[in-house]
């Protein structure tokens, strides 16, 4: 059973992420759609009062032209200018109105309720006139919104205009005044133009009110709901940050004290249930560690009583491996002598003797005291290779060493029927080494490489220069029975053999390796199975 508690960071960072979760992204979210409907909706309902406002204003307006020009009607015929002029002049006091202005047909303003225009002429071009004249034959008669038009006055406030035509009707020409309306339609223009400041102002008054209604509604909804928040969600979220954080402190008998009926609540009563779950395997683990470290310190006792039986055996079999490398490896020194020891021994026998038979006599002997020597170094280096040192070392040719190893392994070559192939490079080829150790591992090589031609076969050396001719590549090739890739990655561990049993114990080969090692060069196989191995030695050549 496993049980995993929260750190207290976790918990810290887990409490920021809910409540920006459950708190503040819910309640901004809140405020925006909030912010948003209110704005599109307090926009709208302006933009809507202000535009029946307006049209009302206009309606109202266009009524009061009417009113004016229906007052004035009577006047009119009877030709009573003086109570025209009152007539404007009490319309003109009356709030609201900028100027009233009746002009004929070619723009002479007759009446008016400035005094400084009475006598002007308005250009054809005015603004006024335009609303009839833009088109090649003036208009007989105006839509309602051609007759209204909200200009600016020269002190920034904004101004109704509003355009009434009077209409030369059966009183007007039947008076004699004016020709029949055939000839001429229109008499004059009423122009009339209404302040729109107090219009303006109730436009503003109305557009703060409902802004500030949408904010109180928009306030008092956010509040509303930031309360529900913090009741339902932060407070519990909180407590169950609580729990958690005193639960990751030790303290399993810590409850969430929620007693809710909804979502809240369920997860309060989980969370419980967790605690009251992580106590019980809590006090498990407590027993189950009491227990087991007993348990541990007998297994403990217990393998250590083995491991020592296994180091005791381990170095009986180690002792019996080295004795049996030891062998093997004084094994063929023994064996040479043991050949030039019989072939003395028949040539002594011999009654007559003559100089060239002494003289090789004396040869051979040469050769069974430095084999002997060598037994002795063969020892000498076994103890080396144990504490990874070089014996003696001096500047030596390599090919004088592979010739001495050939010359040891003669015979073998011919007691197998083995030919032998040198492919040697021209010029010396010295390096700094210890002579009988780089002896010992080609020794090793061509004595293996012989074991593997039985049947006979070629045995090649060949030694090349590296391109910087400061390294020698050095093959030793044989068309034996080569090595299988199952063995291949293994032939340079120690006792890894594949010769059959009492016939190896695995030590040549990593011998070898180790010699060339030490000396810093590189050893590989490359081998293919029915057609032979070859070793490759790369050795560093001495720089005189």
């Amino acid at each position: 059973m496993t049980v995993s508690f929260v750190s207290v960071g976790e918990i810290k960072t887990m409490k920021v992420k809910v409540s920006m979760t459950l708190s503040s992204k819910l309640f901004l979210a809140i405020f925006a759609v909030m912010f948003v409907g209110l704005a599109i909706f307090t926009f709208l309902n302006v933009r809507s009062q202000t535009k029946d406002l307006l049209e009302q204003v206009q309606l109202s307006g266009l009524s009061t032209t009417d009113l004016i020009k229906k007052s004035t009607h009577y006047s009119m015929l009877i030709n009573r200018k003086e109570d025209i002029h009152q007539i404007f002049n009490n319309f003109g006091r009356m709030p609201g109105f900028d100027v009233i202005r009746i002009y004929d047909k070619q723009g002479n303003i007759i009446f008016t309720t400035l005094p400084q225009e009475k006598g002007k002429q308005v250009p054809i071009t005015s603004e006024a006139c335009q609303v009839c004249h833009r088109y090649p034959e003036p208009l007989k008669a105006l839509a309602t919104k051609e007759s209204h038009r909200i200009i600016t006055a020269p002190d920034g406030h904004r101004i109704l205009a509003l355009i009434n035509p009077i209409e030369n009707e059966e009183t007007c020409y039947g008076t004699g005044c004016h020709p029949r309306p055939e000839q001429k339609h229109i008499l004059g223009v009423l122009d009339v133009q209404m302040s729109l400041s107090r219009v303006d102002a109730d436009i503003s008054h109305s557009r703060r009110q409902t802004i500030l209604a949408s904010l109180v509604v928009m306030f008092s909804v956010l509040l509303v709901s930031g309360i529900l928040i913090y009741s339902l969600i932060q407070v519990p979220v909180r407590k169950l940050t609580a729990g958690t954080r005193a639960i990751a402190s030790g303290n399993l008998d810590y409850t969430i004290p929620l007693k809710r009926k909804d979502e809240i609540g369920e997860l309060s009563d989980s969370f419980n249930q967790m605690t009251r779950e992580v106590k019980k395997a809590n006090q498990e683990i407590t027993q189950w560690s009491a227990t087991l470290q007993q348990k541990v310190q007998e297994k403990t006792e217990e393998l250590e009583q083995i491991q020592a039986h296994l180091i005791q055996m381990e170095k009986m079999a180690s002792l019996g491996k080295l004795s049996a490398t030891v062998a093997h490896e004084l094994n063929n020194p023994l064996a040479g002598i043991l050949t030039y020891a019989k072939l003395l021994q028949k040539r002594l026998s011999s009654p007559n003797l003559n100089p060239e038979q002494l003289e090789s006599t004396q040869k051979d002997l040469t050769m069974i005291a430095e084999e002997t020597t060598r037994c002795g170094n063969i020892v000498k280096n076994l103890l080396l290779f144990s504490k990874q040192q070089i014996g003696e070392i001096a500047i030596v040719d390599l090919h004088e060493i592979l010739d001495r190893c050939i010359q040891l392994v003669d015979h073998h070559l011919k007691l197998n029927n083995i030919r032998l192939v040198k492919e040697y490079q021209p010029g010396k080829t010295e390096a700094l080494c210890d002579k009988d150790q780089m002896q010992q591992a080609f020794l090793a090589i061509m004595v293996n490489a012989v074991e593997a031609m039985p049947g006979g076969g070629t045995l090649t050396l060949k030694t090349g220069l590296d391109p910087g001719k400061k390294k020698l590549n050095i093959e030793i090739e044989d068309s034996g029975s080569g090595i299988s890739p199952l063995d291949l990655p293994h032939i340079f561990e120690p006792f890894y053999t594949t010769k059959k049993e009492g016939k190896g114990v695995g030590l040549g080969l990593s011998i070898c390796y180790g010699i060339i090692e030490r000396h810093q060069g590189n050893i590989s196989v490359r081998s293919t199975v029915g057609k032979g191995t070859t070793f490759l030695i790369e050795l560093k050549l001495h720089s005189s």
